[in-house]
């Protein structure tokens, strides 16, 4: 199952807020995961709001979902959970169509494992595999298609804009020179482009050399940005008074998205930042699980 990251953080900020009436009850409340994954906050949200609690899970990539749902169908807390293969950016619909106004919602933006090591989608260049990086393969735009037809100007803006790559420009002019020979379709295809397209002394530091453009291409494929401001948006709507949202981000652009969404709802008088910056994971949850290193975590509660 995936390591959840920031658990302890998550349950002690999600689950508490002022002291309210309503708030008191806040332990037998109703909380919605929005991006599920493979379970691991959503089953940690509904062990400590049982027996009465109920958490409502979305997973977005179909055969995630199923495995999740598969894994979760006889466990003890399934009761307590309502799980729906569909994306947050449909929140307020999924909210409805389940009479359900949530005490929290938690969003954690990272990739599962599952993505890295069983999606066989190409989301790591560790591995050879179709170039498709799509959540949910029943749309949106694959990877392939991107670094195939896409124009050599509007390749540099995404890996540039999206990737922060500094070799943007030369990434993609190899990438327009290469696929005149052959099209890139895979993983290994796209890793030989760019690695010819960068100096040496690039190619040997911590972060691999291919890591920013894969990045960029991800998040344009699913509409990774446009998608947290629907999602947070949406959230902050259908929350109760009192409620609280907690985003959890990997990448600096959604962070960014993040904080200026609260900024901007702080003014409006609608929300309250009960902890000011970011929280960030400890050191020793950083050396247990180094996928975590780059999470940053803020918390706003409804007014």
């Amino acid at each position: 199952m995936h390591t959840p990251v920031l658990l302890n953080e998550v349950l002690e900020y999600l689950l508490s807020a002022r002291a309210t009436p309503e708030a008191s009850a806040r332990r037998g409340g109703r909380y919605i995961d929005a991006t599920m994954n493979g379970g691991g906050h959503t089953l940690a949200i509904a062990e400590r709001v049982q027996p009465d609690g109920v958490v409502l899970g979305i997973e977005w990539d179909t055969t995630l979902f199923q495995d999740t749902e598969s894994q979760l169908a006889n466990h003890e807390l399934r009761k307590n959970l309502i799980l729906v293969n569909d994306s947050y950016v449909n929140l307020k619909k999924i909210a409805k169509d389940h009479d359900f106004q949530p005490d929290g919602i938690l969003f954690d933006l990272g990739l599962s494992s599952w993505h890295y090591e069983m999606s066989g989608r190409g989301f790591t260049f560790k591995k050879d595999e179709p170039l498709d990086m799509r959540f949910n393969p029943s749309g949106g735009v694959p990877v392939s298609e991107i670094v195939n037809l896409y124009d050599v100007p509007e390749l540099e803006q995404i890996i540039r804009d999206y990737g922060e790559e500094q070799f943007a420009r030369s990434i993609s002019e190899s990438i327009g020179l290469n696929r005149k020979k052959r099209p890139i379709m895979t993983t290994e295809d796209l890793v030989a482009v760019i690695n010819v397209a960068v100096p040496d002394w690039y190619k040997h530091r911590k972060i691999h050399f291919a890591t920013k453009t894969f990045q960029a291409l991800r998040v344009v494929a699913n509409d990774e940005l446009g998608n947290v401001v629907k999602g947070v948006r949406t959230a902050i709507d259908i929350l109760k008074p009192g409620g609280r949202i907690v985003v959890i981000s990997f990448q600096g652009h959604e962070d960014k998205i993040v904080r200026e969404i609260f900024k901007e709802q702080v003014k409006a008088g609608r929300i309250i930042q009960p902890v000011k910056g970011t929280i960030r994971p400890t050191w020793p949850e950083q050396q247990q699980n180094p996928r975590s290193r780059s999470a940053k975590m803020k918390v706003a509660e409804k007014v």
